[in-house]
C-alpha cells in the first residue's frame, strides 16, 4: 500500500488519505493478481483514472450553480446539472454548503464521511484533486475523488465519483430515484 502511494504522489502528485489508499490497494491487487506482473508508475495512475476519476457513470456532471441564501440561513443553494439513462436532469437543493447542498440534491441515502484537498502542480492554474469518503445506509464505505481546475468542482465531481461507485457496486439504488428533466 505504502509504495503504491509513494509512486502516485511522486509521479502524480496524489497524496491518497490512509483509507483511500487500503481501498484502492484492493483494486491493484487484483491487477496485479490478473496480469501476474508488478505494476508501473503509469498503469497505477491509469488504474486509479478507471476507479475513481472515469469510471462508469450513473451520474455524469454536466454543470452546476451555486448561490447563497439570502435569508440570513448563511446557507448554500445548488441548480446541479446531471445526464442519467441518456437524460439532462435538473437538481435543486439547499445546504450547509456546496457538497451539502449536492447530497441533497441527489436524494440517495448516503453521508460525507471525510473530505480532503489538495493540488496537483503549481502556480494559480494548478488542479485541485478531491477526496470523499461517504457511508451507504447499509454502513458501507467508500471513496471518490474529482479532478478540475475549479476547487468547488472538484468537490462536486469527487462526490458523483463515490455516488457512481457505490451504484455501482450495489450500495446504492439510483433506480429508485424518479427521473428528474428539464434545463
Amino acid at each position: 500500500k505504502g509504495g503504491v502511494a509513494y509512486l502516485l504522489e511522486r509521479d502524480y502528485q496524489l497524496v491518497l488519505p490512509r483509507r483511500l489508499q487500503i481501498e484502492f490497494s484492493q483494486v491493484v491487487q487484483a491487477a496485479a493478481d490478473a496480469t501476474g506482473k508488478e505494476l508501473t508508475s503509469q498503469e497505477l495512475f491509469d488504474l486509479f483514472s478507471a476507479e475513481y476519476l472515469r469510471a462508469q457513470q450513473t451520474f455524469t456532471y454536466r454543470s452546476h450553480q451555486l448561490s447563497t441564501s439570502t435569508d440570513g440561513a448563511d446557507s448554500e443553494r445548488i441548480v446541479l446539472q446531471v445526464e442519467r439513462g441518456g437524460h439532462l436532469e435538473t437538481l435543486h437543493a439547499q445546504g450547509s454548503g456546496p457538497i451539502d447542498a449536492m447530497v441533497k440534491a441527489i436524494g440517495l441515502p448516503f453521508d460525507v464521511l471525510s473530505y480532503e484537498e489538495h493540488s496537483t502542480g503549481h502556480g494559480s492554474d494548478a488542479k485541485a484533486i478531491c477526496y470523499i469518503e461517504i457511508t451507504t445506509a447499509s454502513r458501507r464505505t467508500l471513496f471518490g475523488a474529482g479532478a478540475h481546475h475549479n476547487i468547488i468542482t472538484a468537490s462536486l465531481l469527487a462526490v458523483l465519483s463515490a455516488v457512481n461507485r457505490a451504484v455501482r457496486l450495489g450500495y446504492l439504488n439510483a433506480q429508485a430515484l424518479p427521473a428528474r428533466t428539464g434545463t
